[in-house]
């Protein structure tokens, strides 16, 4: 079995989110009131699936991974209390995608799952 790197499972699981994202844009709940975000809710998504499958002990040593080393990629990168306020409002949008993704692997036929994730 190949491995893949952080870099390149971080792209490929931000660009499966943002299509996800984009086609369902009808469906989803309507845009909050306030100023522009400069992080998408694609972002958001991309870092709240990543966070199940790199082993840091909670959200801030992730984000401070996330800054440390991907800085460039992430500029706009929201800081803790932010992300901690937008990833609970797209809770139902992350749930919603993680049961399309279950649909589209053919997961549906079968009478048992096996979820493996780390409690938060």
């Amino acid at each position: 079995m190949t491995s893949i790197d952080f870099a390149s499972l971080m792209t490929t699981v931000f660009i499966l989110v943002d299509d996800w994202y984009q086609q369902q844009q009808a469906t989803l709940p309507a845009k909050r009131r306030g100023a522009r975000v400069q992080f998408s809710d694609s972002e958001v998504l991309t870092l709240a699936l990543l966070m199940d499958y790199v082993p840091f002990p909670g959200k801030p040593q992730f984000l401070g991974f996330i800054r440390a080393s991907y800085h460039s990629w992430v500029s706009q990168l929201l800081d803790q209390s932010q992300f901690n306020r937008r990833s609970p409002q797209l809770d139902g949008v992350l749930e919603s995608l993680r049961r399309s993704w279950v649909e589209a692997l053919g997961g549906t036929q079968h009478m048992y799952l096996l979820v493996n994730t780390k409690p938060f």
